[in-house]
């Protein structure tokens, strides 16, 4: 029990200070990372869930689609759509359909969807890697 608590606090401080100290560039790759983690932690879940449902993988499955869910409409609310125009209007489009497709594979436990956003995913956050590795 207390390995578990301590090991927690130790993920939160890691995080506050990888958070803390990074660029607005860095931040947003942070971001692309946790929505590749939880999109990894959803399909694991999907692929034990399928035809038999218990319940700690919906849970999981469920918490982690949230989250991702959560973290890709910060990334299409911080949009500058004056400065941005249409690459951020192309991004806003891109972030709408990866949560439509979310949705969708939540409600209908499929895998290949999760895994169809994670590539989107990652083709986005290379550009930012790239953007990173410049400054």
């Amino acid at each position: 029990m207390y390995s578990h608590r301590g090991a927690a606090q130790y993920r939160a401080v890691r995080s506050h200070g990888l958070v803390a100290d990074a660029s607005p560039v860095r931040l947003v790759q942070i971001m692309f990372e946790q929505i590749l983690a939880q999109l990894t932690i959803a399909q694991g879940c999907m692929h034990r869930i399928s035809g038999n449902l218990p319940l700690n993988e919906v849970k999981t499955k469920c918490t982690a689609l949230n989250k991702a869910v959560r973290l890709i409409i910060q990334l299409s609310e911080s949009l500058d759509m004056e400065q941005g125009r249409e690459i951020a209007q192309n991004l806003r489009s891109l972030y709408d359909y990866m949560l439509n497709r979310l949705t969708v594979a939540n409600a209908s436990n499929d895998a290949k969807i999760v895994a169809e956003i994670i590539n989107l995913v990652q083709t986005i956050k290379s550009g930012w890697d790239k953007v990173v590795e410049q400054q």
